[in-house]
């Protein structure tokens, strides 16, 4: 779908929809959705006399007019409350209106920018909120239906005023480039396991510049490091987690160099299991079929990259993706296992369901030792723990440095996605701690998500790090806030935000 801009009358604009919008509780529409009201009639505010629309969040109302408008539908969704309103909410709005419009079987909508008049968010914010919900919501994997779902062809975002269409064309621009980088990694995400194994993920991650622009797609380099590679590194917990499964483990880099040579890197750490059965600790197969989203903090740091170099974010990045199926077999690695890791830490195996952590402490140790990054942020859905915490809605964060920290925050409430800080107090520690090596990879029945992440950051080294959980974001079971059911693309709104603000380092 194109998602463009357009300066203009929306009621002018000969689209097969329009689109305007009201907040809860105005009985009497005014701006975008005024006019069209007065060009159709009073029809819009008939409808709310009547009851039959309230303006809740993600309610609509369609109307045919049979005059007034060069569009023959009319769609007004409804904002909710305007005291509580954010740039996210109008992200939230285009799931209904992109919804009806694949319903109706259409091929061009034309929408007013969600929240830039009396929603008080500035215009160029508000469009980029509302370009990526387009983008978010009109993906579709299905690839493998036979009947295809509709494509809407274009979404245009209008906008009348002449000093504010500026600032709305860049907002679209940056909001529908970000969403096509989620899209892309969400793709990964859904692509059944079978398909998407660690050699089928290095070679799509060979493309993550694919399509982004020649310019864009230079500044990015992929590198994929095998077997005979990861056995010279000594990467004992990726090379363990790979061993119950004839798919040899990966581990992928990808740079993208936006920033002045010699400039710090800042490096992007994502867990890549193409397939989590749990190993020899073996999961409950009810809901087993959605291991395959354990790759969703790996798909998410090359998404990541993928948006910095369409947007040309001025920062060097690299991420860093292990990727191995953890299986069960006769060559799996056991519980009561010892591994050394790639730091030469030794680890006391209690479940190889807490595989994520290993793989991730090789490749932290590759991204520390290599590039000697500036700062480092890892994404995984790492724990169980965390959904029994924070549930569906925030990201478990947690991290050893203050500045960087609060940075993420301002990132989080800023973009929308929403990320809550766990602590990492010292005593955690404990709770790690082995008999018979330095390391043991689970540290009991308490603090399950924390104890993992004070896991991860014995092998930060000096670097300011954060971590992310996204166990319980990386996927939506239900529609709500603005997605449909499947892969959510969390956390790269959050980074993408993060690295293109000053407050990025």
């Amino acid at each position: 779908m194109r998602i463009e801009s357009l300066s203009a009358d929306i009621r002018a604009v000969n689209v097969d929809m329009v689109v305007v919008n009201l907040f809860e509780g105005v009985k009497r529409p005014a701006g975008a959705a005024g006019a069209v009201d007065a060009a159709i009639g009073g029809a819009i505010a008939s409808a709310v006399r009547a009851g039959d629309f309230e303006g809740k969040l993600g309610e609509t109302l369609f109307l045919r007019p049979s005059r007034g408008l060069s569009s023959p539908r009319v769609l007004v969704v409804g904002l909710g409350k305007k005291e509580k309103f954010t740039g996210d909410h109008a992200r939230q709005a285009l799931l209904p209106v992109l919804k009806a419009a694949k319903r109706m079987k259409l091929s061009s909508v034309a929408s007013v920018v969600h929240g830039a008049g009396a929603g008080g968010v500035d215009p160029g914010t508000a469009a980029g909120f509302c370009a990526l919900g387009a983008a978010l919501s009109a993906f579709e994997f299905d690839r493998y239906k036979a009947e295809k779902g509709h494509r809407v062809a274009r979404f245009l975002f209008v906008e009348r005023d002449p000093k504010a269409f500026p600032a709305v064309r860049a907002g679209v621009s940056r909001g529908a480039r970000v969403g096509e980088a989620i899209n892309w990694g969400r793709a990964l995400v859904a692509t059944p396991p079978a398909e998407l194994r660690p050699g089928d993920l290095a070679r799509a991650a060979r493309g993550v510049g694919r399509g982004i622009g020649a310019a864009a797609a230079a500044r990015v380099r992929v590198r994929v490091l095998g077997l005979p590679e990861l056995a010279a590194l000594k990467a004992g917990g990726i090379l363990a987690v790979a061993k119950g499964s004839p798919a040899p483990p990966r581990l992928i880099v990808a740079e993208y160099r936006g920033g002045s040579p010699g400039a710090p890197w800042t490096a992007l750490v994502g867990k890549g299991v193409t397939f989590d059965t749990g190993g020899i600790s073996l999961k409950k197969w009810e809901g087993m079929e959605k291991m395959k989203y354990d790759m969703a903090g790996g798909a998410a740091m090359l998404a990541t990259i993928r948006a910095a170099a369409a947007l040309g974010i001025r920062r060097n990045l690299v991420a860093v993706v292990p990727s191995v199926e953890n299986m069960p077999s006769g060559t799996a690695y056991r519980p009561g296992d010892v591994l050394r890791l790639m730091s030469g830490k030794t680890v006391e195996i209690l479940s190889t369901d807490a595989e994520g952590r290993l793989i991730l402490a090789d490749a932290m140790t590759y991204a520390v030792r290599k590039y000697k990054p500036g700062e480092m942020v890892d994404a995984a859905t790492l724990t169980g723990a965390c959904i029994v915490a924070l549930g569906s809605v925030n990201i478990g964060m947690m991290g050893s440095d203050e500045r960087m920290l609060s940075r993420m925050k301002a990132a989080s409430a800023a973009s929308g996605e929403k990320a809550w800080e766990l602590p990492l107090h010292e005593e955690y520690f404990e709770q790690i701690k082995s008999d018979i090596g330095e390391l043991k990879n689970i540290g009991g029945g308490e603090a399950g998500t924390i104890t993992a992440g004070r896991f991860l950051q014995e092998f930060t080294g000096d670097t300011p790090w954060v971590h992310f959980d996204i166990a319980g974001t990386a996927w939506v079971e239900k529609e709500k806030r603005g997605y449909a059911p499947g892969p959510s693309g969390a956390p790269v709104r959050l980074l993408v935000e993060y690295l293109s603000s000053r407050g990025g380092r």
